[in-house]
């Protein structure tokens, strides 16, 4: 009787798991869109020098925190700084002329004609010592923007040349996820989503649907496909969709969300918290991604 009883209750228990399970299944099924196709990425600001030069101090290392403004590379002001004397002294002597002509263009000892390539002259001089004290302001390389140092290549001694790609500065991150065409239906701008990340298990990130791209990935493609040609075969597409993290979730891990990583979005399509930011359905505003995995 007992074994019976037991039996009984093993199996209701089961039934309550099993059901239980089923209807947890349905209602995530039913009320979120998720993928695996996604991945986090950011702004990430390539640092180069605008001018050419030695090294003479980086005032970064790798992976270290920078804000806008901060100084990162300086370069030997020397030979621009001598451009810039240069210059001053002749824009001193323009202008000097410059007076004198127009002391002498009243009393008739200048022609009009004179006078306004002396006044040229003066321009001109202005102009290139302008020009010369933007070089030598370029050679203290400043960070465009608040972020983290990444890809730093520079060294102290080196010399480099105009352009030179010396660091990159990584700026924000957020998730881009393809999700298939079939999957749009009911997304909207403003939904909240629950995000996971495979280099950081056990964790689960909150975040809001932004916008979504212009078009598919097929068609930022470098070959885009023509369907008018040959024999057609329907292709479920995939939309990269921008899902930004909530700050608050994330705090703690800021350092160790970077731009690359493979993650896991699901889109709450009802009874998400909108995002008062954002109309709920807006045209959605073109965004800036990479290529489609």
């Amino acid at each position: 009787m007992r074994n019976l009883m037991g039996n009984r209750l093993f199996q209701v228990v089961a039934g309550i798991v099993v059901l239980l399970a089923l209807s947890h299944f349905i209602y995530t099924a039913t009320t979120h869109e998720s993928t695996d196709d996604a991945y986090t990425t950011g702004h990430i600001h390539n640092i180069s020098s605008r001018v050419a030069g030695t090294v003479i101090a980086v005032r970064v290392d790798d992976n270290q925190m920078v804000h806008q403004g901060d100084v990162l590379v300086e370069l030997d002001p020397t030979d621009y700084q001598v451009q810039v004397d240069q210059a001053r002294a002749d824009d001193v002597t323009a202008k000097a002329n410059l007076a004198r002509a127009q002391t002498l263009l009243a009393s008739g000892g200048v022609s009009k004609q004179d006078f306004d390539t002396y006044a040229s002259a003066s321009e001109v001089a202005a102009a290139k010592l302008k020009d010369a004290e933007d070089q030598l302001a370029y050679c203290t390389i400043r960070a465009p923007a608040d972020g983290r140092i990444g890809s730093k290549t520079v060294e102290t001694g080196n010399r480099i040349n105009a352009g030179s790609a010396l660091m990159a500065v990584v700026e924000d991150t957020w998730v881009v996820a393809n999700f298939k065409e079939t999957q749009l239906g009911e997304m909207r701008p403003g939904q909240s989503a629950e995000i996971t990340i495979d280099a950081i298990p056990g964790k689960t990130f909150r975040g809001i649907v932004d916008s979504w791209s212009p078009g598919s990935g097929s068609t930022f493609a470098l070959l885009p496909p023509d369907n008018a040609t040959g024999n057609f075969t329907k292709i479920v597409q995939r939309v990269p969709v921008k899902i930004r993290f909530d700050p608050e979730s994330i705090q703690g891990y800021e350092n160790r969300i970077v731009p690359g990583l493979s993650c896991e979005p699901s889109v709450l399509l009802r009874g998400g918290i909108p995002n008062r930011s954002t109309p709920i359905d807006p045209q959605p505003e073109s965004i800036p991604l990479s290529a489609s995995r």
